[in-house]
């Protein structure tokens, strides 16, 4: 999983945990963004009309 980190159980959970962390930023950031733009279309494509 890790490539050239062999880490025992409880090393393994702990990175898991840290993982979980960053990606929970990274998607809330990620949704943040694709709200933004979706609306930025939407008013786009209603100010065109």
């Amino acid at each position: 999983m890790m490539g050239k980190f062999q880490l025992d159980y409880k090393g393994q959970q702990s990175v898991q945990k840290f993982h979980e962390k960053l990606k929970v930023e990274k998607t809330d950031k990620q949704s943040k963004l694709e709200a933004i733009k979706k609306q930025y279309l939407e008013n786009k494509k209603s100010g065109k009309k």
